[in-house]
């Protein structure tokens, strides 16, 4: 793609938009400056801002009250430089959440202002659902978060959110550039079938967190409770995230620009060992089974990759993290356009991102065998009053995203690495034949060098267009508060996709003729280096629109009212699929607060999908919630005021949905399989009847599903302390999710049933807490910052419709979702569980009388593992397998960090944590892990293979094995018993990861004003720096994927540079 030249196209684009919104306005205050230049004498005026208690306000605005185009931005040291102004002039200074002031330049050159803190400027800035609310009279449990807090040098905004927020549960599973995407919850799982995401709304509208640059937020919320969720119905029962893309202001126009370079290595891949190894423990496992070894020792030493005469072609020594790039690169760039009047008000933003693949490429190929993303994006937010009760405005934002990737999907690239032994064939010939497995290949015998380098592309372009109109009518002429707003959004995605691959034909050297040249034999000879070619395309469309009158009206300074009543529809269109999924709302809020200390909420959503049966499409879900500012009483004062300046109570309860059950759609209609198995007429003998095919009810109808409801509980307290220095909030929260839809298990098949009926039967237990601490001190010309959270959340499963288990450790019922069911591992078999006769190969091992048995493996040895038998009966099956272990995801995560800010230069680092979760290894791709399950020839030994029982010693002599080893003695085939999913392989996942970590300098404004620049920095940020785990095989955010060898995470190193002019 020529980047330069879509740049150059954006920017003249952009400033032709820039130049059509402001002219009459520069012309003004042109002629107004000039005006005032004549009558009075202009001079250099130096504003210093600070708060009450004389810390330094960065960013406050201070612009002249005649011509706003002369302003500028305080620095690091609270400082705005203003020239060529008035010296009668007036100054207007502003900072979000500061009272605004007015001052009388008076010929002064230095001026000192002093903001205080606007209690009503803070309450309005807090975003929920549909709307804004006062921060103090607010009763549900909401979370809000920066940008600056979120923005990191990764693409993908999922990827910023673990640890950031309390009540927000994520973790990342793969860092390849465009499937990186994290999985994230809030306040846990609490369903076993239905969707589990949060609902997600950018600007209102229900959209992809994933399309957003970073750098265009303004506000992150997160919405936990019933209070704040049952607004959204049939959607809110896993929370709702709130996200709100800048906006123009009343400012001069300020136009910022970003770039940044990372470097981008793994943080952590398993390796492998090598032929010498690999073949020495192959004959161990030989030994093992009582056979003698099938290679020499001076064979194997001709694959020692230190011998010096050693014939790479004909006894390979092969690492296949080889096919990997230690280190690759990303880039990003953003430029954007603000300000505006108070007629007309912009942002405008433009974004390129590009991210290379850590696969090697192969340079002599016409095509790029590496992954790759390049993304670009534009974004137009602008405001107009049409008049001065009407506000209209339209939003556009584009993306347009090219993938690039390998033939083969990269995580089949890694499972073939765990497959291929390294002393079998090269990754290519030193003549550059390819190299092919000598039985031939097939599906699961190929060489991943040849995968990846010889075997084409797959290309992928995304284009998404997002659009919104709002119109804002204020119907003072009816009552003061009352307004009209109505949101139309049309969004369409259209993917193109093309997959053009080649079977390359492979050779396996079988030795060397006379003249040292390679014998090949043609293992592929169907192959081709011909690519052929496969083209796809998707698209969709989703058009919302909601409509709302709004009232907010505070009567006599100490009662504020508001209440909201909206209608809302969505349509969503995919190409593939002939019926729209459609949905419908009403929604209401009201609430109350006298003088900020007694708040009530009360609201309701009423939601309906054409999804479910006529007669079961709506649904009502209604919350109410009070809150008690208690440090507002006229009684909280003195020195308990002056330590604990803020104490409020929260309490809200109410009902919330989800619309996502699990199931195919319309289940409530049955189908006929008119193509069924044929009757059984009561003879076996072959004849025309029993050949036909018959007529039966294939979906048995249920017209009474609906979605399933959430009761939500939440207390929570909100603590302030030494004059807003600490803020620490904390939620408790206990959640009932019923109506889980999910086939009958408990109905006999004597009923006729050929598929159990679909209902709405499950129930889930969901509880814990959530809690935030931010605390920020000055010490001098230092200024401290930390901020730490926490989030617990565990579920216990109430009903499944299980048929009763014979054991009760068996049962499902009772257990957390995610629980394995695995056997109870007792330690290996050892030598006194055996009668042991005869010595070396002939050594025989007879299980001694009550020793117990294993049904999975009749030939039981020491260095087998061992299991509890659970229910008595002497032999190790089914029945003593128990459900246990932490689950996948963490039932716990938190985040903490500080940052230290000193004279320009700031520094931070942040760390993310997660608890309460496990993995099981093996327990994914079992071939992946286990030495030889399926032959030598289809095996690797991972480099953890080495802590393995063995009491194979020098000369095969018998030594003492380790008790406590990993794995349990090595096999040349597979060993079910050994290979059993146990608790000898789970593994506790829990970790705590240096997730960033930041240092910068902010350029003194003194500095930058003489250039005509109102804010320069530079930066160096790291992510993923360094985890602490007890798994040490690989990255334990991955979980089990391929065991361990996926596409790993990345650890990127960043620098970067800020201006604003």
């Amino acid at each position: 793609m020529n980047f330069t030249y879509l740049t150059r196209t954006a920017v003249i684009t952009l400033t032709l938009a820039f130049g059509v919104l402001q002219p009459t306005t520069l012309r003004a205050g042109n002629s107004e400056t000039s005006y005032l230049n004549l009558q009075q004498k202009n001079i250099t005026v130096a504003v210093k801002v600070t708060d009450v208690t004389d810390m330094p306000i960065v960013g406050a605005t201070v612009f002249l009250e005649s011509n706003t185009r002369i302003s500028a931005a305080t620095d690091v040291q609270g400082i705005a430089v203003l020239r060529n102004v008035p010296e009668e002039g007036t100054l207007e200074i502003s900072f979000l959440g500061m009272v605004t002031q007015k001052i009388k330049i008076n010929g002064r050159a230095q001026i000192h202002v002093t903001l205080k803190e606007d209690v009503k400027a803070i309450d309005e800035v807090v975003v929920v659902g549909y709307g804004k609310q006062k921060r103090s009279g607010m009763v549900s449990s909401v979370n809000t978060v920066t940008s600056k807090e979120i923005r990191l040098p990764t693409r993908n905004l999922t990827n910023n959110l673990a640890g950031q927020l309390a009540g927000l549960i994520a973790i990342q599973r793969s860092g390849e550039p465009g499937e990186d995407d994290a999985s994230f919850w809030i306040r846990g799982v609490s369903t076993f079938r239905g969707g589990t995401a949060p609902l997600v709304l950018v600007d209102g509208v229900p959209r992809r967190m994933q399309d957003i640059e970073p750098d265009e937020i303004d506000t992150f919320s997160l919405l936990k409770d019933a209070a704040a969720t049952a607004v959204y119905g049939a959607e809110g029962a896993n929370g709702v995230i709130l996200i709100t893309t800048k906006r123009g202001r009343v400012e001069r126009p300020k136009i910022s620009f970003s770039a940044e370079h990372s470097i981008v290595t793994p943080t952590r891949l398993p390796g492998f060992l090598g032929s010498v190894e690999f073949m020495n423990a192959y004959n161990e496992a030989l030994w093992n089974e009582g056979s003698p070894d099938i290679w020499t020792q001076e064979y194997i030493s001709r694959f020692d990759k230190n011998s010096p005469d050693r014939d790479s072609d004909l006894y390979p020594n092969v690492n296949w993290l080889d096919l990997l790039n230690k280190t690759t690169s990303s880039t990003r760039a953003t430029v954007s356009f603000q300000g505006g009047t108070e007629k007309a008000r912009y942002f405008v933003g433009t974004s390129y991102y590009t991210e290379s693949g850590i696969f090697k490429k192969n340079r002599q190929a016409e095509y790029n065998n590496n992954i790759g993303l390049d993304r670009f994006g534009l974004r137009s937010n602008i405001d107009l009053n049409v008049s001065n009760t009407t506000l209209l405005s339209l939003d556009v934002n584009s993306t347009y995203t090219e993938l690039n990737s390998t033939g083969f999907p990269s995580a089949y690239i890694f499972r073939q690495m765990l497959t291929t032994c390294p002393n079998l064939f090269p990754m290519v010939y030193s003549d550059g034949t390819l190299a092919g497995h000598p039985q031939g290949k097939d599906e699961s015998r190929q060489n991943p060098y040849n995968m990846l380098m010889n075997s084409g592309y797959q290309k992928e372009w995304r284009v998404n267009l997002q659009t919104k109109i709002a119109l804002t009518q204020q119907l003072k002429f009816i009552t003061e508060g009352l307004n009209a707003r109505i949101n139309v959004a049309f969004d369409a995605n259209v993917d193109f996709n093309t997959e053009r691959m080649k079977n390359p034909i492979e050779y396996n050297a079988t030795g060397r003729d006379d003249n040292g040249k390679l014998i090949y034999t043609n293992v592929n000879p169907n192959g081709t280096d011909n690519l052929s070619m496969t083209t796809g395309a998707s698209a969709s469309k989703n058009i919302y629109i909601d409509a709302s009158l709004n009232y907010n009206r505070t009567f006599n300074e100490n009662h504020d009212v508001t209440a909201m009543f909206l209608y809302m529809q969505k349509d969503r269109q995919v190409h593939s699929t002939p019926l729209a999924y459609r949905k419908q709302s009403l929604v209401g809020r009201i609430t109350y607060s006298y003088k900020s200390r007694y708040n009530f909420e009360g609201n309701f959503g009423y939601t309906g999908s054409e999804n479910f049966a006529a007669g079961h499409r709506f649904g009502l879900f209604p919350a109410v919630g009070v809150s008690w500012y208690l440090s507002n009483e006229k009684f909280y004062s003195g020195k308990v005021k002056d330590i604990l300046s803020k104490l409020k109570f929260r309490v809200s309860y109410g009902l919330t949905g989800n619309d996502a059950t699990g199931g195919a759609r319309f289940l409530f209609r049955g189908t006929i399989d008119q193509r069924a198995t044929p009757y059984s007429l009561g003879w076996t003998d072959t004849n025309l009847l029993n050949s036909l095919s018959g007529i039966r009810e294939s979906q048995f109808a249920a017209p009474n599903l609906t979605w399933e409801i959430e009761t939500k509980r939440n207390y929570g307290i909100d603590i302030g302390m030494f004059n807003g220095k600490l803020d620490l909030a904390i939620d408790y929260f206990d959640n009932l999710r019923e109506d889980i839809l999910l086939r009958r298990q408990t109905i006999p098949k004597v009923t006729g049933f050929v598929q159990m009926p679909w209902q709405n039967f499950g129930r889930v237990q969901n509880r814990g807490f959530d809690a935030s601490l931010v605390y920020n001190q000055t010490f001098g010309a230092v200024r401290l910052g930390f901020r730490a959270n926490v989030t617990y959340a565990r579920n216990k499963i109430l009903e499944i419709d299980e048929v009763p288990p014979r054991y009760e450790w068996m049962a499902r019922t009772g257990t957390r979702i995610g629980e394995r069911y695995l056997l109870q591992a007792d330690g290996f078999y050892r030598y006194e569980d055996f009668d042991i006769t005869g010595e070396g190969l002939a050594r025989r091992f007879t299980l001694k009388e009550g020793v117990v048995r294993s049904s999975y493996n009749a030939n039981i040895r020491p260095g087998d593992l061992k299991y509890k038998d659970l229910n008595g009966s002497g032999v190790i099956e089914n029945y003593d397998h128990a459900f246990g272990g932490a689950p996948p995801n963490p039932e716990l995560v938190y985040g903490f960090g500080i940052n230290v800010e000193y004279k320009g230069f700031y520094a931070g680092v942040f760390f993310q944590g997660a608890g309460s979760t496990s993995t099981v290894l093996g327990g994914y791709f079992d071939a992946g892990f286990f030495p030889f399950s399926r032959s030598y020839t289809q095996s690797s030994l991972r480099s953890f293979a080495t802590d393995r029982w063995s009491d194979r010693g020098a000369n095969g002599t018998v030594v003492e094995p380790r008790w406590d080893a990993l794995y349990p003695r090595l096999s040349t085939m597979g060993n079910e018993n050994n290979s059993r999913l146990s608790t000898h392989y789970l593994r506790d996942a829990s970790f705590i990861r240096l997730k960033n970590a930041q240092v910068g300098y902010n350029f003194p404004k003194r500095w930058l004003s003489r250039i005509g620049v109102n804010s320069a920095r530079v930066f160096c940020t790291g992510t993923n720096l360094a985890v602490w785990d007890k798994i040490k095989y690989w990255d334990p955010e991955m979980g089990n994927a391929n065991e361990g060898l996926n596409y790993p995470l990345t650890m990127n190193i960043s620098f970067g540079l800020e201006v604003v002019l």
